[in-house]
């Protein structure tokens, strides 16, 4: 089991450094939600490396990992947010050296094509990473203060189901917080220790997607066994899905249904995370609750160190 490790709480007046991980950002995005934190009392060290371009993505793996550690080193740094996501973060793992991180626990923010990193960081050092909205979307982020409330070190936070969730299977279970954009997250299984997903409550959100390779990819989670050691199946917004070439014909609620069939843990679809308009954030490495019956994902201890 991994040592948990948590990042000293936000507090008003501290500064949260900014870098790009995946693609390359627009400028103006980032202002907006410079901003928009500075607004609620927080101030934003924007990296250099942040607006790079080198084809889609945001630099070199050089540039991005220089910036990454440079800004973990700096005591005056107290959270880091990738500014957005895209493609090319998963290369970053080979690079960081994950002693140091875990020397000084931070906060990490970010989704998507940060999920390898969200998942990396966490199960190299122990310390609960955040599953959210990209800094160049804060600006637009309806939940952004629930997450700020997340961050302080506010105890029984909670994530509520959305109107048109859906429970596949019904049940209550706890675990510890393991997932993120499922594109991603399936290439992590075998590359992170294996013991971190045994009773993980595994969360997983894509968009974009045909819906044949998704069915495709949740089958490969079932064949390697993750499914089975996981205590509950949370399923997000799966956004945008394609049909562009025969109909598939299957339902995606026919999918999950049919791949989760003989599993004894909740699983529910539909919940309010991922690239659609609602994102709550879900701290990777956080231990929570799910109980179908009351309708919501409670945490079940403070995510931050006050």
């Amino acid at each position: 089991m991994i040592k948990r490790h948590l990042a000293p709480a936000l507090k008003p007046g501290d500064t949260i450094g900014v870098f790009s991980p995946s693609s390359w950002v627009e400028k103006a995005d980032i202002k907006k939600s410079v901003s928009a934190l500075e607004k609620k009392g927080l101030k934003v060290f924007v990296h250099p490396q942040t607006y790079e371009r080198l084809n889609q993505s945001a630099g070199t793996h050089l540039q991005k990992t220089l910036a990454f550690q440079g800004l973990w080193q700096r005591e005056d740094i107290k959270a880091i947010w990738a500014a957005g996501g895209g493609n090319r973060a998963m290369y970053l793992l080979d690079t960081i050296n994950f002693n140091k991180l875990k020397a000084h626990p931070k906060i990490l923010i970010g989704y998507s094509d940060v999920t390898s990193l969200l998942n990396a960081v966490y199960a190299d050092t122990g310390i609960v990473t955040f599953h959210a909205q990209v800094f160049k979307n804060v600006h637009k982020w309806n939940e952004l203060d629930h997450f700020l409330n997340m961050l302080s070190g506010k105890k029984e936070m909670t994530v509520p189901f959305a109107d048109d969730t859906l429970v596949v299977r019904q049940g209550k279970a706890t675990g510890h917080l393991m997932g993120g954009n499922l594109s991603i997250f399936q290439y992590m299984i075998g590359t992170l220790p294996a013991i971190t997903f045994e009773n993980a409550v595994i969360f997983l959100e894509d968009c974009n997607e045909e819906l044949s390779r998704i069915d495709r990819m949740l089958l490969h989670l079932k064949r390697t066994g993750i499914l089975k050691k996981s205590s509950a199946l949370l399923l997000g917004q799966f956004t945008s899905m394609l049909e562009t070439a025969r109909p598939y014909g299957f339902k995606f609620e026919d999918i999950v249904s049919e791949l989760t069939e003989n599993l004894d843990i909740p699983v529910i679809m539909n919940l309010p995370f991922g690239h659609g308009k609602t994102l709550y954030s879900l701290p990777v490495g956080a231990p929570v609750t799910v109980d179908t019956s009351d309708f919501l994902i409670r945490l079940d201890d403070p995510v931050t160190q006050i």
